[in-house]
């Protein structure tokens, strides 16, 4: 769990409406750190999707869909079958995209995090400091955004 940027949420006010705009860009910022990890064509869409409503190309319908659509991606994702297991950071990764779409920034960025460590190796995810260089990231990156420095 990120401390840290649990905090920083609670003290920005981060899921207000006056919020919004920063917060899907800090979840989009966190998909985009594992959007190489995502494995499903419906699930590598919802990402370009997203962007799109970000960049202002898909209409506030087309999004609402896409945050009605995305969590059934994640949900019916199986897995991977690769031998050593890595690859089911995939799951996580879609569960991180899933509620980065819809605005849910805390989740977005622990199901990231999780995606990334996991995508060492399933023995990674039980030492805690392994996520520490990830969480550390993704609380800079809400500072650049609440600051103005994200160039959107």
């Amino acid at each position: 769990m990120n401390i840290e940027l649990r905090a920083l949420v609670d003290k920005v006010g981060l899921t207000t409406p006056e919020m919004e705009r920063i917060r899907f860009a800090f979840c989009f910022a966190c998909a985009a750190r594992i959007n190489h990890l995502l494995e499903l064509d419906e699930a590598l869409s919802g990402y370009q999707d997203f962007k799109s409503y970000l960049d202002g190309k898909l209409t506030q319908v087309e999004f609402e869909d896409l945050q009605k659509s995305i969590f059934n991606v994640a949900n019916k994702h199986q897995g991977s079958k690769s031998l050593d297991g890595t690859k089911h950071s995939a799951v996580s990764a879609t569960y991180a995209l899933a509620n980065a779409i819809n605005g849910n920034a805390v989740a977005a960025a622990e199901y990231a995090a999780y995606s990334k460590i996991y995508g060492y190796g399933g023995y990674a995810v039980s030492d805690l400091e392994n996520y520490q260089e990830e969480y550390t990231e993704q609380v800079k990156i809400l500072k650049r955004l609440l600051e103005g420095k994200d160039g959107r």
